[in-house]
């Protein structure tokens, strides 16, 4: 829609059937207007405003309604009022013509799907309306309007609308919406705008308001896409699906492909990836060079795991920018899912947030690279990551994950008994989290709780490998040796390679001798070779004998089987100094 825009913008304003005066508006003070024939210009006591008093506005003398209709925004009450302001342009005053000029800009610029039936005139007169839109026609931020009335706070915001502004003139928009917002809440215009930025941040809870109470206004099909792309983002596909139906009821060709471009994004956000991809196609096959879709149809291919086509559109986006940050985004997914190239990730990641440093997107990615290689990523951890984005986002699990992820590899354990017992109430039933709540507990000596959560879920779901294990490492460290012992000769001859590899494993804790203890270590490894805590196990063993060449052979196994983890590569690293 942006580019449409941008569009439309320069279309409108090459073929303007009047001139723009283009004029300063540094100079400009608003007048004050008096109700008697004395001459304004006069500067007795008398005539001036108390220091207290609200200053009249530009347009006191047309009427209430009119300038109302003017600020809320929407096509129809613009046109309403450009309709009652109508006369022959002997007629119209300075500030009419002003008003007709910023009507004619607000159309233009917010409902571009709409045409401007009424004629514009040129403008003479300084004024902080006219200055502000030319500002916004040069991608600037209007800071010298004032801010004496809805139109001159609003107006500077519109730059809003322009390709490439910087985060500061964003914060610059945000800050104007809302003012003007506090000034007429019912403004369409003002709340579609606010709608539309919060969007463009990915805040789409705090977005739907905004256009909820725009789409009460008006239901323009600029306004239906945006609010339908919300729900959808927002997980309320029937609504969304529901307003979509209005939109789809136009017929021209623009309007046809923004409304087949918002289905695509609804069926995305449903997971039904068929639908988008087929409904991404048509866009492509009507607009191939769309990079937009182009990128959002590598998208889809990484969701179907469809990487060899989706890593071929990246190229191709790339070619003409490899800086955006939906691309930095999939291109890193491709890396690590893919191409199980961590450094190469981290290289991406990096980059994207230097250019973005507020992207939660990138900051989560970034804390999962760190999470798996337990290493830092642009000088954080997964945990210091994760807490820029809960600063922003508290309820975010991914986040929550990879902050607990983090602090348990650096051993901050009543920290991660925190995070694990915050999440472990909303996902009882996540096996991951599980074994990672119940770990942390034995860290911290919490061993009731430890074997609670363990054997509940254990007695839950005992096919599952992952809460076997965890169960079998709860009552070996509670049980006593005796009780470990008897448990897993139980489960020996019935359980599958994987577990059986993982008892001997930790019945190689409970015996009494190194050399029983390395027997079942050889049993563990015989059962699963690929078993890394069996590895690593024998690691120490041998490390604490001194025998570092043995020790190595083992530990380079490691390495193999968990070729991220930055850790366990230190340790090789340093035994084969150690070695030379």
């Amino acid at each position: 829609m942006l580019m449409a825009f941008v569009l439309c913008f320069s279309s409108c304003a090459s073929n303007s059937d009047t001139k723009e005066s283009g004029h300063s508006k540094g100079s400009y003070e608003a007048p004050v207007v008096s109700d008697s024939n004395d001459d304004v210009t006069q500067t007795s006591e008398a005539t001036k405003l108390p220091s207290a008093a609200k200053p009249k506005s530009y347009f006191a003398k047309i009427s209430d309604d009119i300038v109302k209709n003017v600020e809320t925004g929407s096509p129809s009450s613009i046109t309403t009022a450009m309709n009652a302001i109508h006369k022959s342009e002997s007629e119209l005053s300075e500030s009419e013509k002003v008003l007709i000029y910023v009507s004619s800009e607000m159309m233009r610029i917010l409902w571009s799907s709409q045409k401007v039936t009424w004629t514009t005139y040129e403008v003479t007169e300084e004024t902080p309306y006219t200055g502000a839109l030319k500002s916004v026609r040069n991608g600037i931020f209007d800071t010298s309007t004032g801010n004496t009335d809805f139109l001159s706070t609003f107006l500077p915001a519109l730059v809003f609308l322009t390709p490439n502004i910087t985060s500061n003139v964003q914060v610059q928009c945000e800050q104007a919406i809302l003012n003007a917002l506090k000034m007429n809440p019912s403004s369409v215009a003002a709340n579609y705008l606010a709608g539309l930025y919060y969007e463009k941040q990915t805040e789409y809870e705090k977005a739907e308001p905004y256009l909820t109470k725009a789409y009460e206004g008006s239901h323009t099909i600029e306004i239906l896409l945006e609010y339908a792309k919300v729900l959808s983002k927002n997980g309320k596909s029937v609504l969304a699906e529901e307003v979509m139906k209005e939109a789809g009821a136009g017929s021209g060709s623009t309007q046809s492909l923004a409304v087949l471009k918002q289905n695509a994004w609804i069926a995305f956000e449903k997971g039904d990836y068929t639908a988008a991809e087929e409904a991404v196609a048509r866009v492509l096959q009507q607009t191939p060079n769309d990079l937009e879709f182009v990128l959002f149809r590598a998208r889809i291919f990484i969701e179907k795991n469809d990487y060899i086509h989706a890593v071929s559109l990246l190229d191709m986006y790339a070619r003409q920018n490899d800086t955006n940050i939906d691309y930095l985004i999939l291109r890193a997914r491709v890396q690590l899912d893919w191409s199980k190239n961590t450094n190469a990730a981290t290289e991406t990641i990096e980059k994207a947030m230097q250019l973005y440093p507020d992207n939660v997107d990138a900051l989560l990615i970034a804390a999962r690279i760190s999470s798996l290689t337990d290493g830092p990523v642009a000088g954080k951890y997964a945990d210091e990551l994760a807490a820029i984005v809960l600063e922003k986002k508290p309820s975010n699990n991914d986040a929550l994950v990879y902050a607990l992820d983090g602090l348990i590899q650096r051993e901050n354990w009543q920290e991660a008994y925190d995070i694990s017992s915050s999440l472990i109430k909303k996902q009882p039933d996540n096996e991951s989290l599980i074994l990672k709540h119940v770990t942390v507990c034995l860290k911290l000596g919490k061993k009731g709780e430890a074997m609670e959560v363990a054997q509940k879920a254990y007695i839950s779901n005992s096919s599952s490998e992952t809460i076997t294990q965890t169960y079998i490492l709860a009552s070996t460290e509670v049980l006593s040796r005796d009780e470990s012992i008897k448990l897993i000769d139980s489960m020996l001859s019935t359980s599958s390679s994987k577990i059986k590899s993982y008892l001997y494993y930790r019945r190689s804790f409970l015996e009494r001798s190194e050399d029983t203890a390395l027997a079942d270590l050889r049993s563990s490894l015989i059962a699963n070779p690929r078993n890394s805590d069996a590895l690593f196990r024998l690691y120490e063993i041998y490390y604490d004998k001194k025998d570092y060449r043995k020790a190595q052979y083992y530990l380079k196994q490691v390495v193999a089987i968990n070729p991220n983890d930055s850790s366990v590569r230190k340790l090789n690293e340093a035994l084969t100094q150690l070695i030379q």
